[in-house]
């Protein structure tokens, strides 16, 4: 029987190793890497995963579902993660370029708004998850002119991989392995490449913190803050538009590129939760782009749990290892950067008594209904907002 996510009395969120290297992308140098997420589901709507990023840091994540989900509230939601990471990623993006050009910023504060909504059943069959363009407010200060701070800021948009993500159109890939078994599918990509091990066989015991200093505790907390109101039970699916916005905003808490984002479902009573990013290459604690690889891993558990639960199958033991390649090159002829992001692959397994194609069937619904996965398959360039010294300014089109 899986534990729940407080059971010990750790942290939301951990460093369970530490290995000499640390990230090239979060570092801002040239390069690929590929992030890996092993997720596993717990009890009710929790979560964990074991998140490790290209420079090898690992990390143990905690995720929860609000009561509007029938969740305990423990920890993060999944979209919290996701918001938290293209936030965390554009600022150390926007930071790297402003060294670059011997530009000053004080005061740099950003806010990114989601909006997702569901469309049809679960129960129907005729689940739809569908994503709309991220809002992005970036408010500076700067002795600088306009026009070099609109330099600034382009030219983070393109060097950051969080933004490719959502700009480019991803076709997501999946594996099913069921009982052990790996099944061929009949409507979804197969990557079609060896499957990994099954996280239940790499880690049989509850994780500890492999605490280096006090830098890395805390680094996922829930806060006193809460969106006014009474809480409702989401229904399991409506033949109108349900919508659903996540909010956050961000800042750099010290020179070092310690950042800190505020993250909430703008729900009625829903909790606000904060995360610590470390972009600046101590590895405190994730990357921007780690969060965001997370957030996609659990969003995806929660559709499967939530199928299960409305359908009443018996399925358990829900694990997945996701893979997200993302990379930083560099223009030909210029001082510039492109940062790209590449498909998300899941491999998936699973537990229970139903027939394979009942199997499939709950993956091929699971893949329709996750928000995130919607964000990665479709081009969603965001909508960006500059304000700099208090005075809106025009981006141009990415």
């Amino acid at each position: 029987m899986r534990f729940a996510i407080d059971a010990f009395g750790h942290p939301l969120g951990f460093k369970i190793n530490k290995t000499a290297a640390n990230s090239n992308l979060t570092l801002n140098k040239i390069g690929r890497e590929i992030i890996k997420v092993e997720a596993c589901h717990l009890m009710g709507h929790q979560r964990e995963a074991i998140l490790t990023e290209g420079g090898g840091h690992s990390w143990r994540l905690t995720s929860d579902e609000g009561k509007h989900l029938k969740g305990t509230d423990l920890a993060p939601f999944p979209f919290g993660y996701f918001n938290a990471g293209l936030q965390a990623d554009l600022l150390n993006r926007i930071r790297h370029h402003a060294t670059l050009l011997n530009i000053p910023l004080s005061d740099l504060t950003l806010k990114l708004e989601n909006e997702y909504w569901l469309l049809g059943s679960f129960i129907t069959g005729n689940g739809k998850g569908v994503a709309n363009s991220s809002v992005i407010e970036i408010d500076l200060k700067s002795e600088f002119s306009e026009h070099e701070i609109l330099h600034l800021i382009n030219g983070a948009l393109q060097a950051s991989p969080s933004i490719a993500f959502l700009k480019r159109q991803l076709k997501s890939t999946f594996s099913l392995t069921i009982n052990g078994r790996r099944k061929m599918l009949n409507e979804l990509t197969d990557p079609m490449v060896d499957i990994p091990t099954d996280p239940f066989l790499l880690y049989p015991e509850p994780l500890k913190p492999n605490i280096s200093s006090n830098s890395d505790l805390n680094i996922i907390r829930k806060l006193s803050s809460r969106e006014p109101g009474n809480i409702s039970i989401a229904p399991s699916g409506s033949k109108t538009k349900i919508i659903r916005n996540i909010k956050g905003q961000s800042s750099f808490s010290n020179n070092n590129g310690l950042t800190e984002i505020e993250s909430w479902l703008a729900l009625p009573g829903m909790s606000h939760f904060l995360f610590v990013t470390d972009e600046g290459g101590a590895s405190h604690a994730p990357s921007g782009l780690g969060l965001l690889s997370a957030g996609v891993a659990f969003c995806f558990i929660t559709q499967i749990a939530r199928y299960i639960e409305n359908m009443k199958l018996n399925v358990d033991a829900i694990r997945l290892v996701q893979f997200i390649p993302f990379s930083l090159s560099s223009r030909e002829s210029t001082d510039s950067y492109i940062g790209d992001a590449e498909p998300v692959q899941t491999h998936l397994f699973l537990n229970g008594s139903l027939s394979e194609d009942m199997f499939e069937n709950l993956l091929n619904m699971s893949a329709r209904t996750c928000y995130l996965h919607a964000s990665a398959n479709n081009s969603l360039p965001p909508k960006i907002k500059v304000i700099h010294n208090s005075r809106e300014i025009t981006v141009t089109s990415q």
